[in-house]
């Protein structure tokens, strides 16, 4: 798969894109969102983005904002689609589009993520401490999340 090649389109979710959101989380997550998760989300107000090649949706990110800070709820990549700089994209494009509203960026990620943190930390995000039995694990155990923030300039009037 080139990615180079690959015109990738940004654009939020809408109440129709619901069963494609769970199925995509399905395929990318070990507890993933439900159909009716991602639609109260939608309803709750967050914003969706959606990155779709052609008429696939290849990754997405859940964005919950309160003034002017805002969290990243979810990012999601189809398994297919990883280790192609999406996620990377998918960020970087948010941030880019957000960055006048918003002051800081918030999230949570496994312990166990490795990846995303290294990504997190490439896009500047910086540790500020751990959630401990935060996540639902194998065998009814629980993992911790690791917290991280990335400051962004201030939000313009």
């Amino acid at each position: 798969m080139m990615l180079s090649n690959t015109k990738l389109d940004l654009r939020l979710a809408e109440e129709t894109d619901c069963a494609a959101l769970a199925n995509l989380a399905l395929s990318a997550h070990s507890h993933p969102w439900s159909e009716t998760q991602y639609l109260q989300s939608l309803k709750d107000g967050h914003q969706c983005w959606l990155l779709n090649s052609g008429s696939e949706t290849v990754a997405c990110c859940v964005i919950s904002q309160l003034f002017d800070e805002a969290e990243i709820l979810d990012v999601a990549v189809v398994p297919k689609w990883r280790r192609h700089g999406l996620a990377e994209t998918l960020l970087r494009r948010i941030i880019d589009e957000r960055h006048k509203d918003i002051r800081r960026l918030l999230l949570e990620v496994r312990a166990s993520n490795l990846a995303a943190q290294s990504l997190y930390r490439k896009l500047g995000f910086s540790e500020d401490g751990l959630r401990k039995n935060y996540y639902p694990a194998e065998n009814g155990k629980r993992e911790n999340a690791v917290l991280m923030s990335l400051a962004l300039a201030e939000p313009q009037p």
